[in-house]
């Protein structure tokens, strides 16, 4: 080797590798929809990512799965394949429910969002959008549970997060000059950062579950305004709202969901409500506790 050549650097010290996998421009918290979506564009700017979930994909999440036109243009923006053949169904528009009236509407045909809308269960549905993001460059850590923020205490900026990381829960910080907190409704990070709920606000709460029913091709989102329990010798009003949304597979996601607003948000049990509702349903339906 001629003298004055430099001989290359042919491997990272273990410092110089902790320090660059626990450090990056940007640490998004929460591999949902928000926060996958957040990190791939983040990703394709050529930012270096670090994305950061408490679960382990795929995971259940309580949801309709149902996606409008605005969404499923943010699905082609990030390069999703959306055909049939990938497993997606689409549906025509909305069908709306209430005060004796149905009113079945067309999602609007404009040069800006996709005429149609999409169904995909969320088990599989979050998870895409996270390897999505993974493509994109940004570094995915599942079963990373997030506890609280680094705080410089100079400036009194976040700085980072620590975590506990995979089964046996080790204890890491990760470091950003950028953190977002897109860890959902029971957000940690938030409350963590001083964050509170807007009380002026409502909040609500779903509950969901799936029937085997051949209504399960439907080319239309169902949303019931009214909830009817018929059972009894008086029909009864039920608070909250309902959807039945077909997903293609032989089976109908059927659930309701109520506002904090309620008289009755914390005296009934929605799982409760949620039977006595499909139970007024027509019985070819299939909304039966056997399906």
């Amino acid at each position: 080797m001629p003298v004055g050549t430099q001989i290359p650097n042919l491997g990272r010290s273990r410092r110089d590798r902790a320090l660059s996998d626990n450090t990056a421009d940007v640490i998004v918290v929460g591999a949902g929809p928000a926060g996958s979506t957040t990190a791939y564009h983040l990703a394709r700017s050529g930012l270096d990512v670090l994305l950061l979930e408490k679960t382990e994909f795929p995971r259940e999440k309580v949801c309709g799965d149902g996606l409008t036109p605005r969404a499923v243009k943010q699905l082609v923006a990030m390069g999703i394949d959306i055909s049939e053949e990938a497993g997606w169904l689409r549906n025509k528009g909305l069908r709306i429910i209430g005060g004796g009236v149905r009113l079945q509407l067309d999602w609007p045909d404009l040069a800006s969002f996709p005429d149609y809308g999409l169904v995909r269960k969320r088990d599989d549905f979050d998870e895409q959008l996270a390897r999505q993001a993974q493509k994109a460059g940004a570094r995915l850590y599942e079963r990373c549970n997030v506890g609280a923020p680094v705080i410089d205490d100079r400036t009194g900026r976040i700085t980072g997060v620590k975590a506990k990381l995979g089964e046996e829960k080790r204890e890491v910080t990760f470091h950003a000059p950028l953190v977002v907190a897109a860890d959902g409704n029971s957000t940690r990070l938030s409350l963590a950062m001083g964050l509170h709920r807007r009380e002026d606000r409502p909040m609500g709460v779903a509950v969901r579950t799936y029937f085997t029913s051949p209504r399960h091709d439907d080319d239309y989102l169902e949303s019931w305004l009214e909830l009817w329990d018929r059972r009894g010798a008086q029909d009864r009003l039920l608070p909250g709202y309902g959807w039945i949304f077909g997903m293609g597979d032989g089976t109908s996601n059927v659930g309701l969901g109520v506002l904090n607003t309620s008289d009755s948000f914390k005296e009934l049990d929605w799982r409760e409500v949620l039977k006595a509702w499909c139970a007024s349903m027509p019985e070819d339906w299939g909304y039966t506790p056997t399906t």
